[in-house]
Parts: structure tokens; sequence; C-alpha cells
């Protein structure tokens, strides 16, 4: 499987199809010229791509392929010039207007005799300086903002890809990507480059952004294998080999169609420059009525137009009292005031690891009045550990020894934690172990290398036994995968992993320490719920591990019946279930009561069990039930009644087992009471909380890029 010698080494120029080629090909979807190809390992021969399906792109062969056929990165607005900056800024109304005042008040001090002889003039040419200056610092703002910008959108368009090179698994930024490389797809995932579907496990792909259509698409590898940069995975999981990437992208031309927009005013500057607009406008009307009300007096007093008087307390010194009025009135510097507040406030929050998106939520976040948070990676470390567990009819307080499980009981965990995962591990030079993907599904790869098993081997080993993935969702709170075993009793064998009492509930047997399958009687049932119901007020996530099989022809199952998870994840049978910890974060507490003093109420919304919940949450100094704290499970919060609910929000402090539309219905309640509500997130589905509440904080790290796209502000460490 994936053998070096499949990797082509022939000539660029020797190539059936060229780079052009396979730019149309790509574009027009032309199916018909991919078959006649020989699919994707054919077209990997015809267009001299240099990769391999299994063992992804040499790296010595990246840089190769980076010149033959570029690189994937987008073509960017030129740089702002401090000219244009310039010319934008002399045309603010404000500035014409001082700019008019002060060219009158230097011809009016150099042609009349009087006003030459007291150099009035000289107010004329400081009024001229005083708006020359405004403008060169609005112009000079305005360029250093524009490349400051420039700067944090690479920062906000890098993202993180995991993909295969060298026969290895490795993340690699979004603009090291070339075309040959095989890149991993997970739920939630942004596809950063145009792709043919090579491994389909229940690969579903959300493709509004470019179409405009609202339903999600079925990927597979024979009708519709096109993976469209721009566009996101709603489900399941696979594999893409890449074949267009930067401008020759799906994406890369739609951003070559559309010239970016500038960047809009946050709400704070459009009402301070309404307000100097009102202010300006008010000053003009005092001003030209003065005048008039002055002008007319001297009429009235002269007895008519009198030539001798003009320029003895007449009409030119009632136009420099309205010079005067119309000069003190405008203030031209509260705009940019602003700007360069915020603009300080932008670069603070970089050093503070928060990336803002949306300037105008530097104003709000300010006036917070409660913080909607999530647990694991916010409030915990999110460096997961299983520290315990029950094994094949044992409890172990700590992790047991290989030798302590039977062989058939180690197989099931290996399977289960190697295939029923996207994650894998990356052992860095420092001789830390980085985790690449869900923090839960990396413990369970450190478990089976304690237990001395090898994910990667199980990986390679059974790939081409894969048949669906059934990815987790907040609603489900299980993953699953079903995969063709032999060791099966009727071909197929389902391998389930999810939060302990939920799984439980579709548990029939439970595996004992022989390695024999016993019936799950309500007995044992309660025995294993107390189980969990103690490791989870000692604060640990648990875990339960199960299996079961499966015919893989039946006539009496509906044709169907594989792709409702719902239908598959039943008659289980339980083998393991593990105790995770997760350390509350040294600094969160401190931080928590600094929220506190500042009147701002810190609520954990999280879809952990709620004795798990309670016991970080009173780590973390949030939740205390002798203040009268509550602490609520989601399926309790969404059925209770209206009044009752009002009546306990501001008691409210822990929200656990949650879905994503909890979590969207708490923040809507929160800001229906008048508070200012900010969200964390990191999933998919906690994009719509993300987008409702006034202020959306994205995990960096742990966020999926869906949840990114939705956020104001981005925790680059994860860190509350």
């Amino acid at each position: 499987m994936g053998a070096p010698d499949l990797l082509v080494t022939v000539e660029a120029k020797d190539a059936a199809i060229s780079p052009d080629e396979l730019v149309r090909i790509n574009k027009d979807k032309d199916l018909q010229a991919l078959r006649s190809a020989g699919g994707a390992q054919g077209l990997i021969h015809a267009a001299n791509l240099g990769t391999d399906l299994h063992h992804g792109l040499p790296v010595e062969r990246v840089e190769a392929n980076r010149a033959r056929f570029g690189a994937n990165v987008f073509p960017g607005r030129p740089p702002p010039s401090f000219l244009a900056g310039f010319l934008d800024a002399i045309q603010d109304p404000m500035i014409v207007i001082l700019l008019i005042v002060a060219i009158i008040t230097i011809i009016v001090g150099a042609a009349v005799p009087e006003q030459r002889a007291h150099n009035g003039w000289s107010e004329g040419i400081a009024v001229l300086v005083t708006a020359l200056v405004v403008v060169f610092i609005a112009a000079g703002q305005d360029y250093n903002k524009e490349l400051q910008f420039q700067k944090l959108n690479k920062l906000k368009d890098l993202i993180d890809i995991k993909v295969i090179r060298g026969g290895k698994q490795c993340v690699v930024p979004n603009t090291e990507l070339v075309v040959g490389d095989i890149v991993l797809l997970d739920t939630g995932d942004k596809i950063v480059a145009d792709g043919l579907c090579v491994l389909n496990q229940g690969l579903v792909v959300d493709e509004a952004s470019l179409t405009g259509e609202s339903d999600p698409i079925k990927k597979n590898t024979e009708d519709d294998p096109w993976c469209r940069s721009g566009t996101t995975v709603n489900e399941g999981a696979g594999r893409i080999l890449l074949v267009a990437v930067g401008p020759e992208s799906e994406w890369g031309r739609t951003m070559a169609l559309v010239s970016e927009a500038g960047d809009d005013m946050t709400p704070l500057q459009e009402q301070l420059k309404d307000l100097a607009t009102k202010i300006s406008k008010f000053g003009v009307t005092v001003a030209v009525v003065c005048f008039l009300a002055l002008f007319i007096k001297w009429l009235v007093v002269n007895k008519g137009w009198n030539n001798d008087k003009v320029n003895d307390n007449g009409p030119l010194q009632f136009l420099l009292y309205a010079i005067t009025i119309t000069v003190v009135s405008i203030p031209e510097g509260l705009p940019l005031a602003v700007t360069l507040t915020l603009a300080y406030s932008m670069k603070k929050m970089m050093k503070d690891n928060n990336f803002v998106r949306v300037l105008s939520a530097c104003e709000t976040m300010g006036g917070a009045t409660a913080i909607c948070s999530d647990k694991t990676g916010t409030l915990t470390e999110n460096r997961m550990t299983v520290v315990e567990g029950w094994f094949a009819g044992r409890s172990y307080g700590a992790l047991p020894a290989p030798s302590d499980l039977p062989d058939s009981a180690l197989t099931l965990l290996a399977h289960n934690c190697a295939l029923n995962s996207k994650a894998f591990l990356v052992d860095l030079e420092t001789g830390v172990i980085d985790f690449v993907g869900n923090r839960t599904e990396c413990a369970l790869l450190v478990l089976l290398r304690k237990m001395g098993l090898d994910y990667v081997k199980v990986r390679e080993s059974r790939e081409a036994d894969l048949v669906k993935l059934y990815g987790f969702t907040s609603a489900r709170k299980m993953a699953s995968v079903l995969v063709r075993d032999p060791a099966s009793a009727g071909g197929l064998r389902l391998y389930n992993k999810g939060a302990a009492e939920w799984v439980l509930k579709r548990c029939v047997s439970w595996v004992d320490g022989s390695g024999a399958i016993q019936p799950m009687s309500e007995e044992k049932l309660a025995e294993f719920t107390e189980e969990v119901t103690a490791m989870a007020k000692r604060g640990l996530r648990c875990i339960c591990l199960t299996y079961r099989d499966y015919e893989e022809t039946d006539a009496s199952r509906p044709e169907d019946f594989f792709e409702n998870p719902d239908q598959v994840d039943n008659g289980l049978i339980a083998y393991a279930i593990v105790g995770i910890k997760d350390p509350v974060r040294q600094e969160v507490p401190d931080a928590v009561a600094t929220c506190q003093r500042a009147g701002i109420t810190v609520r954990m919304v999280t879809g952990d069990n709620i004795h798990t919940a309670r016991h970080i949450a009173r780590e973390c100094g949030l939740f205390d039930e002798a203040q009268g704290h509550v602490a609520l499970e989601g399926p309790v919060f969404r059925t209770m009644p209206a009044a009752e609910l009002m009546d306990m929000l501001p008691r409210l402090r822990v929200l656990a087992r949650s879905s994503p539309e909890d979590k969207l219905t708490l923040v809507r309640l929160l800001k229906g009471q008048g508070e200012v509500v900010a969200v964390t997130g990191d999933g998919t589905n906690d994009a719509p909380a993300l987008k409702e509440s006034d202020v959306g904080l994205a995990m960096g790290i742990a966020g999926t890029e869906v949840a990114k796209e939705a956020a104001d502000i981005i925790i680059l460490d994860d860190n509350f």
C-alpha cells in the first residue's frame, strides 16, 4: 500500500496533462476528462504531480510543485500610498471649511490696510497650518493603520492544515500548500484550496459561500469529488488531492473579481463623526447668523452702505468674527482621536494574544456584563490525560498495565481509539508531544502509547477497511466508525465512543475480565452509572468505549440504515470507561475574580457531565452553592417554564450537557435582560451563539475555522 515506486519521477515536459489543462479540468469540473485520465490516481501520473495517495507528497518535491503550479497565496490590495491618504483626508468637509476660512482670512488680512497693519493675515496662516497638520496626521495614521491591518489580515487568513507529507501526518500553514498535497479534512475544517476527494468518510461540504445554495453537498470519489476552496466541512471526514491553489482555485478566481472593500468605521467612530458634523453645521449656522445680525445692525446705524466705515468695525470685521466662530466650532480632531485610541487598543490586545477581527469589539468588550465561557481549553488547560478507568470488568484507580487486560480488550481499545479518530500526535524535538485535533481523542492516543500500542500502524493496516465515519456532534455526544473486520461475526464492526452516561444507555452488553460478553442488567447499568458519577465528581471527563457487529448484507435492513447514526449506535457492547483529567488553568481563578469585581457575571456553558462541570466551576471560583448559585443540565434548561427560567437566570452559573441551541437561547435571554454578552466558542455549532452575542470570542487553537469566521475576537492561546 503506497509503496515508493508509485511516485512519479518523469520530467514535467513529459506530463500528458499540462498545468493549464489541469486548471481547466478543475475549473470546468470536467468529470469525463478526470475519468479518462484514470481518476485521481491516473491524474497523479498524467499531470506529473509526484505524489502518492497514501504517503502524500515527498518533502523534497514540494518546492518543485510550487514553482510549477503556483503558491497558495492570493494577490492582495497594493500597499496604500501616503499621497492617496492625504488627498482623501483633505476632502473631509470640515477640513474643506477650514481651508476656505483660512484662505479668506489671509486674503482679507493682506488686502485690507487696517488688517495688514495688525498682521491680520497671520490668523489665516495659523488656521491653514492647523488644517494641514490635521490632514497630515490623519493621512499618516490611515497609512499606518492600513499597513497594520494588512499584517493582521495575513495573520487572520493563516490557517493550520493537516496534510500527509513523506508518509507522515503533519501540520503546515495554508500558504505552504501546493498542488499534489494530500489534505486531511474533518468536521468544521475550512477547505483552502481546490481538490479531489480521494477518501470519503461521510464527507458533507457547505458550499453556500460559493454557490449560494443552503443545502450541504455530500461528496464522493466517483460522481462528485470536487471540493472547492472557501467552503467548509459540515459533517464527516475525508482526504483530498489538491489540484489548484491560490489564484487558480475557485476562491482565488472569485476574489479576483471582487475588489476588497475598505475598513468600515466602528459605531463610536460613526457617532463621533456624525456629532462632529452636527457641531460644525451648528457652528457655521451661528457664524452666519452672527454675521447677518451685525451686518444688519451696521446698515441700520449707518443708514445704508457707507464705504468710509467698511473697515471700521464694519462688514470685514464681522466676517472675521464669523470666521473665528467657525474655526472654533469645528472639532476636527475628535474622530481622529478615537481612531488613534482604537488602534492602540488593538495593539495592546494583540500583545495579550487577542486578535481583533472586528474593530468595534474593542468598544463593546469594555462594556460587557456577562460572559458565557466554554470549559475545555478556555477555563482548563486542554492538556488531557487518562488517569483512571474501568477496563474489561474491573475498576482501576490508576492506569492498568497491558498485562492486566485480555488481548481482546487491548485489540478493541487500539482499534477504537485509532480508527474512530482523526487526531494525531507530533513528537517535538524538545520531547513534548504536540496534540493535533480533538484533545479528547489525543488523550486516548497517548493512552495507547502507554499501553504499548501503535495507533499509526493500526491506521495504516486498516485504512482500506473504513466504511463510514460518524463524527462527534454536540447533539449526539458520541462518535463512531464503521469498518470491515474479519473478527466481526457479520463482517462489519462499529466502534463507538462518547459521553459515558449517554453511551451506556445504548449498551445491551459488557465485556468481563476474561473477555466474555455479558448481558447489561439493570443492576450492572446502575453500577456503571455510579462509577461514572464518582469519576465526574472528581472533575474527570468520562468517555465510554463500545463496539458492536453488523451483517454486511441484511435483507431486513433499510437501504439507508447506515446513513443514520442514531439507528447505527444502538445495541452496543461496553468494554472500557476512561476518566480524563484536564486541569484548571492556573490563572483562571484570579481572572474570574477580577471579572466579578468588575461586575461581570461569568457562566460556564459546557457539554460535560454536570458533576464534572460543578467540580471545575468550583475550582474556577465561579460557582458557590452557599451564594445560591444554580447548575442546570441542557435538557432541564430547555424544558423549564419561561417564568421560572427568568427568575433563575441571575443565579445560573453552570449549564452542563448543553447543546449549541441551549447556548444560543441563553445568550438571547441575557440580551433580553439588557446584558452586554460575550461568548466563547470553539465548535462549528457554536457559530450561531458567537454571531448572536455582542462580542464573540473564538478559540485560536481548538477552534474550528467556522467558529473563527463567526467571531469578533480570536483568543490565540485559548486562555480565559
